[in-house]
């Protein structure tokens, strides 16, 4: 005979079999991002509500000194304080205490299937909303959007992010990754040093993954006559990403991408990963348990370098 404490953990074992079957999806899937998609949001713990950080203007080139010549001393800058505040999200769902006893056809399995498909959908839209408003409302740490024609450098001057025009226009094309890859590699840090940066990631819609992938998988360059080495294939070897919620169907655009390094500054901020709790129907008033969960969580991008970004226009 089990006893009430027994019967209540069986039942809430059972609800989490399901919940966490659901929601614990494979996010290796080629070409396939998610909020936990670690190479495009850096995941960051922390312990309190909110976060704050600053922006670090590095030192700048050696300089050459001659045999007995006091060496230089370089002068590193904090500036652009920023405060990330974590964002609760949470939703509960109500079972009767005879569907869940006789779970006809499988009705309230399917609930909570339910239930932990919105929880995963619910991180990947917000996650994903840092592209969407890339060009106008997701901040960097000094100001301005995080794809913007002028970001001002803590040493001094500005640095544009935005993808040049190839042929007149910044749609995706061979020619205007191209101009992604150069700007990248010649973009300058807070200090105004040229980095180098190697682009890793390819962040697309999901209607430009299959012309992404020609551009960039194709063992010859693609829409081209002549036979030419893809170079990005040979050479770059990036991946190419997309999702969903990057689209107009999710108040995005079609035509909008992005390139990153390694090194950009996208991040996801943890403060709880998802909890499940259970209210017993004996606590109800009318017969129901009271299935609950919540996350605590949000994105953020602190600093311009690393990324650079098309409205495709």
């Amino acid at each position: 005979m089990f006893t009430e404490a027994q019967n209540f953990a069986i039942v809430q074992t059972e609800l989490d079999t399901v919940f966490f079957q659901q929601f614990e999806y494979d996010s290796s899937t080629p070409g396939i991002a998610t909020a936990n998609t670690g190479v495009i949001f850096k995941p960051v713990t922390t312990e309190h509500a909110a976060y704050i950080g600053e922006i670090n203007k590095a030192t700048g080139l050696w300089n050459k000194v001659t045999e007995v010549q006091t060496v230089p001393t370089a002068n590193p800058a904090v500036r652009n304080k920023y405060t990330i505040y974590v964002q609760d999200f949470a939703d509960s769902i109500e079972i009767s205490k005879d569907l869940f006893d006789d779970n006809m056809h499988g009705v309230w399995a399917e609930d909570v299937k339910q239930f932990a498909l919105m929880a995963r959908v619910t991180q990947d839209q917000n996650a994903f909303a840092l592209f969407v408003n890339a060009f106008t409302t997701t901040l960097t740490a000094d100001g301005v959007s995080f794809i913007n024609s002028a970001h001002p450098l803590i040493g001094g001057g500005t640095v544009s992010n935005i993808v040049s025009a190839f042929n007149g226009t910044t749609a995706l094309s061979d020619g205007a990754v191209n101009n992604a890859i150069v700007q990248l590699r010649e973009q300058k840090n807070q200090a105004g040093v040229i980095l180098g940066g190697v682009p890793s990631i390819l962040l697309v819609p999901a209607k430009l993954f299959k012309q992404a992938c020609q551009i960039t998988d194709s063992a010859l360059v693609s829409d081209n006559s002549n036979n030419n080495i893809n170079v990005y294939r040979s050479m770059y070897g990036f991946t190419v990403y997309s999702s969903p919620y990057l689209g107009a169907a999710a108040g995005g655009s079609d035509t909008a991408w992005f390139m990153l390094t390694p090194q950009h500054s996208v991040s996801r901020l943890i403060r709880q990963g998802i909890e499940t709790a259970l209210r017993p129907w004996q606590y109800s008033n009318n017969r129901t348990y009271l299935y609950q969960g919540n996350f605590r969580e949000q994105v953020f991008v602190p600093d311009y370098a690393g990324a650079v970004g098309s409205l495709g226009t």
